[in-house]
């Protein structure tokens, strides 16, 4: 009885935003799902459970940041990276210790996933944090995680990687060209290194499966074949391996 209208009431439509750049936080996703999210391609209304996820993660992340400012050390919260053609982002918050900057990721996190994170962080939040790192000429920067389960936390201090931000820009510059300029569909990426399964919870599978490349409804050139999506050189996309 209460259930059922709780969550009709959480449930929401997912907002359709055609763009020409990407966010930092698409850095290690599917270039594919990237592709559909940028032209602007419908997604499925958010399920009640999911939203009820997200807010935990916003709460957390809430609580942290103020948390950090009663301690005294926040330089900028929600700061947004410096204009440029490629990426648009913000960094959670950056805070002063001991006379350094430092950009912190705030990241909530299933306990599975904090148990796998004992040594090291996820691959998609490092690449995060080093794009927050380089866009803000900082040298250092911090992830960290909370366990959703326990409030566990835990943290990682990053130095700033040149070689790996310059593949980062090479590689979404490649990109750029291919979903901005050419307007092609990306091929599909190797899913061999993949730290979880994304084509599991995707909105897009189903333009996927069909090699879609404009939106339904929307007046199209014939969709690429199989064959002339795999043509395309897959070398691009070796940041997701």
């Amino acid at each position: 009885m209460l259930i059922e209208r709780l969550e009709e009431y959480f449930q929401r439509e997912e907002r359709v935003r055609v763009r020409d750049y990407f966010y930092v936080s698409e850095v290690a996703k599917c270039p594919r799902q990237i592709f559909y999210s940028a032209k602007g391609f419908p997604r499925p209304p958010l399920d009640g459970q999911t939203a009820r996820k997200l807010a935990v993660g916003d709460a957390a992340h809430q609580r942290i940041v103020q948390a950090l400012y009663g301690m005294g050390v926040v330089v900028a919260a929600e700061a947004p990276i410096p204009e440029n053609p490629l990426f648009h982002g913000r960094a959670d918050v950056i805070v002063s210790l001991e006379g350094k900057n430092y950009v912190v990721e705030i990241k909530t996190v299933h306990p599975y996933n904090f148990e796998q994170m004992a040594t090291a962080p996820r691959r998609d939040h490092y690449l995060q944090l080093q794009l927050y790192l380089h866009y803000f000429d900082i040298p250092q920067g911090l992830i960290l995680a909370e366990n959703k389960a326990n409030q566990e936390l835990r943290e990682f201090l990053v130095e700033r990687n040149e070689e790996e931000i310059r593949r980062v820009l090479t590689t979404f510059e490649s990109l750029r060209r291919l979903i901005f300029v050419e307007g092609k569909l990306p091929p599909l990426p190797d899913k061999s290194d993949w730290e979880f399964d994304q084509c599991r919870y995707c909105p897009y599978v189903a333009f996927c499966q069909e090699n879609l490349a404009v939106p339904p409804g929307e007046k199209a050139t014939s969709s690429p074949s199989p064959e002339e999506v795999e043509q395309e050189p897959l070398g691009l996309f070796e940041i997701w391996k």
